[in-house]
């Protein structure tokens, strides 16, 4: 029995060009991959690296991020902090900043600089919630939601090119995985055994 499972699940492989990676790392699909049309710095951050996970998912967040916030600025001259706020409320309104804050993991002073702006703009408008007068409810107001609107489009369709190399079902299971990655997290944070994370996407 041990060694049919050292067979199938041998601890390095050897690459096309014949470097030794280890096993379960991105090098398995390299022939979907395509990765020598990357070049060389990029493709040792990505598969050579001790942290392959983590940097393969901050090299696609910001494949996705930059050019999108990028836009945004220029577009409606909004920060990525503001539109975050916009975005969030979009999802579902009626929320506080601290809730906004955890979610996305922006630090609170952060959040609540934004938030003004957002209030002075007459992107967001604040009440106070009836239940707690301490809670500062924030909702969105039409020229907030018609920025949203405009927007969600390029956000959506840069994630449907990113996804596009992958079937639905392999879809449906990256989803599920990282579903699991991101529960694990929480459960981690709640029993103090991780730190919070400083720099979440938008979800």
């Amino acid at each position: 029995m041990r060694d049919k499972t050292a067979r199938r699940l041998p601890a390095k492989q050897n690459d096309e060009i014949g470097n030794v990676v280890p096993f379960g790392s991105a090098e398995d699909g390299a022939d979907l991959l395509n990765r020598q049309r990357l070049d060389a710095f990029t493709h040792a951050r990505l598969w050579k690296n001790p942290c392959g996970f983590a940097a393969r998912f901050n090299y696609l967040a910001l494949r996705y991020n930059v050019p999108l916030y990028g836009w945004v600025k220029e577009r409606f001259d909004l920060s990525r902090v503001e539109f975050v706020v916009i975005y969030s409320l979009a999802i579902q309104d009626g929320v506080t900043a601290s809730e906004i804050a955890s979610s996305t993991a922006f630090p609170k002073n952060t959040l609540s600089r934004a938030v003004n702006r957002l209030i002075g703009l007459g992107l967001v408008a604040r009440r106070i919630d009836g239940d707690d007068r301490r809670s500062q409810i924030l909702t969105l107001s039409d020229a907030g939601r018609a920025v949203y609107d405009e927007a969600l489009p390029r956000f959506a369709g840069l994630e449907q090119e990113m996804l596009a190399s992958l079937s639905l079902v392999e879809r449906e299971m990256l989803s599920m995985l990282l579903a699991k990655v991101v529960l694990a997290m929480f459960r981690g944070e709640a029993g103090g055994e991780a730190e919070p994370q400083t720099n979440a996407e938008l979800g």
